[in-house]
């Protein structure tokens, strides 16, 4: 009796032994995997380095928005401020921004200047005329 089982057959395979990778695999495997990940990082670089170049080809588009947005803002305020204006004065110099509070006080131009005088002497005279009328209505 060569066989112990009862259809005939041969007995059971021995168990193989599990083959033990050579160190020259396993440096295969490794280097592989380590390849794979470099080309993933590339890619990623690579779209990185398309998306900042498409930022910097928009970024005069961008620059040249900007810059007509705030002369536009300043326009706006111009126009503002020359409505606001009382009737004495002439308006606003566009130059300077009337929104803007500075701390140190800018000069004040020529045409303001004569603006500002013409002001002053119009309100002595009528303060000179209510004086004389209140004179005038003391009795004496």
């Amino acid at each position: 009796m060569a066989s112990s089982s009862f259809s005939g057959r041969r007995g059971p395979r021995p168990a193989r032994k599990s083959p033990t990778p050579l160190p020259l695999d396993l440096d295969h495997t490794r280097l592989s995997r380590e390849l794979e990940e470099i080309r993933q990082r590339e890619l990623e670089i690579r779209k990185e380095q398309e998306e900042m170049q498409r930022k910097v080809a928009d970024l005069p588009r961008q620059i040249e928005e900007r810059e007509r947005k705030q002369k536009e803002l300043m326009r706006m305020r111009a126009v503002m401020t020359a409505t606001q204006d009382d009737v004495f004065s002439q308006p606003r110099d566009k130059r300077y921004a009337s929104g803007r509070k500075s701390i140190s006080h800018r000069r004040m131009t020529r045409p303001e200047e004569r603006s500002a005088k013409l002001q002053f002497l119009l309100l002595c005279v009528i303060l000179a005329v209510f004086l004389f009328f209140l004179c005038k209505s003391l009795p004496h």
